[in-house]
């Protein structure tokens, strides 16, 4: 990319994991993109990101360059741009990020429930997430379990494959005897990235693995961005209770609160209606896109 050659040879950064990796304009610029930027707005973007450059810069020192940048462009592009951290959110105050996962997959084809209980041949299982794709033929059915992590440089980590795996083996051992349902398949979900063992486990045991920027091309950062499937932890005017409230309403999308009236909002929550129209406009202007 021509806009840093010469300045970016040898710039190393420190992620939040602790690990060192070569600077890469190219992870910004789409990263820009998929915000909404133009490639015009990306690249200015960039030119901007290179003025701060130092060997071991750290990826938040870029993330709040670009969010700064993309601030000034449009909101509803930086307010994109913070999805990952919006990821990091959904935990707090009761807000379940299996509710949220269960959203995702449904407006992709799938029938779900959350948190039930089946018994295996050993134990009894409470399942995060149940998917099922009934247009297949034959209709298909995972057991899925979500990690959720509420700090970046995390990993999902081969000890939670296995033990998805595990609980999978033991609920279909639980099926032949007449315990429980059928699953075709385990599925193991997680807001951060896999490491590099779980990957490997996970490929040779057949559990699937959906996480950030995880598997390539179908990620859950493009499954969400595809579809616009902004969680309301997004917004950046809301309060830790008011996400507590909507959440336990199952209000857990930003268009989950945009398709809806204030007044219905306020019936269905009981907070204040000038607190909803705030955020109903907030998450209406995100929703609606870039400006320009």
């Amino acid at each position: 990319m021509s806009w840093t050659l010469g300045k970016t040879g040898g710039i190393s950064v420190r992620k939040a994991s602790g690990e060192i990796e070569p600077y890469d304009p190219d992870k910004v610029f789409k990263s820009c993109m998929r915000a909404g930027a133009s490639r015009d707005e990306a690249e200015k973007i960039l030119s901007e990101v290179d003025r701060i450059l130092y060997d071991g810069i750290t990826t938040g020192e870029i993330y709040r360059k670009v969010e700064e940048a993309l601030e000034r462009l449009d909101y509803a592009k930086a307010s994109k741009y913070r999805l990952k951290d919006a990821l990091m959110r959904l935990g707090p105050a009761g807000f379940p990020f299996e509710a949220f996962i269960a959203k995702v997959l449904e407006r992709h084809g799938y029938e779900t429930r959350i948190r039930t209980l089946l018994r295996g041949r050993c134990v009894s299982h409470e399942i995060d997430v149940i998917a099922e794709r009934t247009r297949d033929i034959p209709a298909t059915k995972y057991m899925i379990e979500c990690k959720y992590h509420n700090r970046h440089g995390i990993y999902t980590g081969l000890k939670e494959t296995m033990y998805t795996y595990a609980r999978f083996l033991d609920l279909k051992d639980g099926y032949k005897l007449g315990l429980c349902e059928r699953f075709d398949g385990a599925w193991l979900i997680t807001n951060t990235k896999f490491s590099l063992e779980a990957i490997e486990y996970a490929k040779c045991t057949g559990v699937s693995l959906l996480g950030w920027s995880y598997p390539p091309g179908m990620s859950l950062q493009a499954m969400i961005e595809s579809r616009d499937l902004y969680p309301i932890t997004i917004l950046k005017d809301i309060h830790v209770e008011e996400l507590a409230i909507l959440s336990r309403m199952d209000l857990v999308t930003l268009n989950d609160l945009s398709k809806r009236s204030v007044g219905e909002l306020h019936r269905v929550t009981g907070l204040p209606e000038g607190r909803l129209s705030v955020i109903k406009r907030e998450a209406e202007r995100i929703i609606e896109g870039p400006t320009s």
